[in-house]
């Protein structure tokens, strides 16, 4: 067992230890570890205890840490309560954020977990409900650049990489695509080797059966994909 994991968690699944850790009810809490360490977000302590502790999705921090060291410019579908948007916007390197996220609920809580990082919408970090209203193309970024596009579109994975085509075909940007069945992961992979890219598949980690992530699909992996011409150590 790696020793990064909590003993807390170790041999057990982590749902049947939070309940005595937090109190019922939504509030602000500080991350305590992983990717998103000492950010500030509004979670419900029933589903927080792997975002405090650096678990949740803990297989994609690796590349994303790689991606996050070149990007200047990120692009987040399916942004949810808005953590890796928030990540990317405080990085000194990164010029400009746009996340898109179609969720009212959503978007309030995003908006909420901005004002607890003293962060607001500017220039800098542009909210978007409707991909349609504002499509990728007509985003203002240098193509010449490292950039960094995460898409969670739960099935509409193919239909985000159509309307990305002009920017992953003339820029270099890293692009993780969580998906939810072999099949959509194949088409994926299809869609980025064509286009150039090298292409790295991130599946659940070993752990996973000790400290389970509750999905509404028991398929879940990340296609990550790299510029040919732009390959970094990974």
């Amino acid at each position: 067992m790696p020793s990064d994991i909590p003993d807390l968690v170790k041999f057990r699944p982590l749902s049947y230890a939070e309940p005595a850790l937090v109190p019922q009810g939504r509030r602000p809490m500080t991350i305590r570890a992983g990717l998103f360490k000492n950010l500030i977000l509004d979670l419900d302590p029933e589903d927080a205890a792997q975002i405090r502790l650096g678990l949740h999705e803990r297989e994609t921090f690796f590349p994303i840490r790689q991606a996050a060291r070149d990007s200047a410019w990120m692009i987040d579908i399916g942004a949810g309560n808005g953590a890796l948007a928030i990540f990317f916007r405080r990085l000194p390197k990164c010029e400009i954020v746009h996340a898109f996220e179609p969720r009212p609920a959503a978007l309030a809580i995003f908006r909420r977990n901005l004002a607890l990082n003293n962060l607001s919408e500017d220039s800098h970090l542009v909210i978007h409900q409707n991909l349609a209203r504002a499509p990728l193309e007509t985003l203002q970024l240098d193509l010449d650049v490292p950039g960094f596009l995460n898409i969670d579109a739960d099935g509409s994975e193919m239909q985000v990489l159509d309307s990305a085509a002009h920017l992953l075909t003339h820029g270099m940007p890293d692009v993780m695509v969580e998906v939810h069945s072999a099949a959509r992961e194949e088409a994926c992979i299809a869609r980025l080797s064509g286009l150039g890219y090298r292409v790295k598949v991130i599946t659940s980690a070993w752990w996973r059966f000790a400290v389970p992530e509750p999905r509404p699909s028991a398929y879940n992996s990340w296609v990550f994909a790299m510029k040919a011409r732009f390959i970094r150590r990974y």
